[in-house]
């Protein structure tokens, strides 16, 4: 563990004394802060809302805080400042005395922040977004590091209040205490003073500007970005959904600034619990920033869950291609003629795994996938189009499911049967590019060692097992000893982890026993096996 976490883990420490089940609410409001957004926290009245921006003012050395609660009859005099009568009277310019008011604060809180007229509401757009305030025929840069909102509603439908809410990265229920031993020690407190923060503790300004810009260099994994793609199309296949129902529900939107803000969020977090690229326990703090109406809370945190599994299972473990290859192993297994391999060295490999197909009446190229052609035989398999947005003027055959394929139309659905350097598709023929000058095809292709694919597939999975193992022990440690987790999102991430691990050792099994049935009906096949088993000693 760094210095930089050991400090912020005893800064949120000191925070959070004398604090009953808020410790998470601050962790979130400071974190929020450093990263430069604001958080809008959702409860009924009493439960302690303002004082977690009391403590969070105390996160930083020489702070001054601002805290307001609004009406409808609130001024923009109230929260920005009155106007200078000199110099109005004397310069003819209207300026506010800002000094002691929410331009001039480093933490703000604003209570009932839906109530706010909508002059309030437009001045407060341009100090969350860009940190400026204009004021008169001058714009002034506000020290503003957090901006705490809280009300006991969210803001109602068709009143403007769209581009406020949307400023609000990070939205959080804040409920009464739930835990009886916690509650008694509440209620029997006597201490309502505020606790004291170590001053080395607290975040200067110079060191608030400087971790801006490490904030900026921390890496972000490719699988991180998959994380986002997958809830991009989790929240358009949520809005389909709704849109198929009639509406019931309020649809998901997020804007394109919310998402490169999250990213920056996700960029502090994985900064002040000293790492150098964002990792995947970061991500579950998504959770916070996607939904817009409490009915959405549920689907979006199953959302999170499924894009973090997803990511790991086929980014950094390619759980997928690992489930291709014993399907294929199977295939080989139980076909005679899958037994013999097509290595054609006369068929040209197109972008190293596809071959092209010849004389189709299309605009875009027609490829197969080299292995996908190699295990065709002559009763015909269902095969589906697909154009692939990442290979630009092509169209794939890929193979056909109808589970995993439902939504494919019939007309984009072909049988497939396997020819002599060529490939019948409905029937028709159609010849494979092959090299020019290239020797004719053997007659009868030579049998497959399927020793030499079950000691692939099996050193293949031990790699899994070995690289899964040191990403479980990693990410473990990581979340365990995470910042801003919650213990639901700590359990998301060990059910997560879990998972994958039981994966691994379904595929063991399955692979041993495979070896166990093949080796049964052909005993000149042997699978160094020590101890009768493939993974012993991996």
């Amino acid at each position: 563990m760094n210095e930089l976490k050991l400090r912020i883990e005893s800064l949120l420490q000191q925070l959070n004394e004398r604090v009953f089940e808020k410790e998470h609410v601050v962790a979130l409001s400071l974190l929020s802060a450093v990263a430069g957004e604001s958080i809008f926290l959702l409860g009924p009245p009493g439960v302690a809302k303002s004082m977690v921006a009391r403590r969070l003012k105390l996160a930083f050395r020489d702070a001054y805080a601002f805290e307001y609660l609004m009406s409808r009859f609130s001024t923009p005099d109230e929260i920005f400042g009155p106007v200078s009568i000199s110099k109005l009277k004397d310069a003819d310019t209207y300026e506010r005395i800002v000094d002691g008011y929410l331009p001039s604060a480093t933490i703000a809180f604003l209570d009932e922040i839906w109530k706010a007229g909508p002059a309030i509401q437009n001045a407060l757009l341009t100090i969350i977004n860009e940190k400026i305030y204009r004021n008169g025929q001058f714009s002034i840069r506000v020290p503003l590091k957090g901006l705490i909102a809280a009300s006991n509603e969210l803001p109602a439908q068709g009143q403007g209040l769209e581009a406020l809410w949307d400023r609000f990265l990070l939205r959080c229920l804040v409920g009464g205490i739930e835990d009886m031993g916690e509650f008694d020690r509440m209620i029997s407190s006597t201490d309502e003073t505020e606790p004291v923060v170590d001053e080395q503790l607290q975040i200067t300004g110079e060191e608030y500007v400087r971790w801006e810009k490490e904030i900026a260099a921390i890496k972000i994994h490719y699988s991180i970005f998959e994380v986002i793609h997958a809830l991009k199309d989790g929240i358009e296949q949520y809005n389909r959904q709704v849109q198929n129902e009639g509406g019931i529900s309020a649809p998901l939107y997020v804007s394109d600034r919310r998402w490169k803000k999250m990213v920056k969020l996700l960029k502090t977090s994985a900064f002040l619990n000293g790492s150098d690229t964002i990792r995947l326990s970061d991500c579950t703090l998504l959770s916070y920033c996607l939904w817009s109406e409490t009915e959405h809370m549920e689907a979006i945190e199953e959302m999170v869950a499924a894009a973090i599994r997803k990511s790991a299972e086929g980014y950094l473990l390619n759980i997928k291609g690992l489930e291709q290859d014993i399907e294929e192993l199977k295939d080989c297994q139980s076909s005679e003629h899958s037994l013999r391999e097509l290595n054609d060295p006369g068929i040209q490999v197109v972008d190293t795994y596809y071959y092209q197909v010849e004389g189709v009446r299309m605009r875009e190229r027609l490829l197969i996938f080299a292995s996908d052609y190699r295990h065709l035989d002559k009763t015909g398999k269902l095969f589906y189009l697909h154009k692939d947005k990442y290979k630009a003027n092509c169209c794939i055959l890929k193979k056909y499911d109808s589970v995993l394929h439902a939504k494919v139309p019939r007309s984009k659905i072909y049988t497939l049967k396997r020819g002599t350097r060529s490939v019948y598709i409905n029937n028709y023929e159609y010849h494979l590019m092959c090299y020019e000058n290239c020797p004719p095809p053997s007659p009868e292709p030579e049998p497959e060692d399927l020793g030499m694919k079950y000691r692939s597939v099996t050193e293949a999975l031990k790699r899994m097992e070995k690289d899964w193992n040191e990403l479980l022990a990693a990410e473990t440690e990581y979340y365990e000893n995470h910042l801003f987790l919650s213990a639901r999102q700590r359990l998301l991430m060990r059910r997560m982890l879990t998972y994958q691990k039981n994966n691994i050792e379904r595929y063991k099994n399955e692979l041993n026993e495979m070896a166990d049935a093949y080796r049964k009906e052909n005993q000149e096949y042997k699978v160094e096996r020590p101890e009768d088993d493939l993974f012993t000693g991996a």
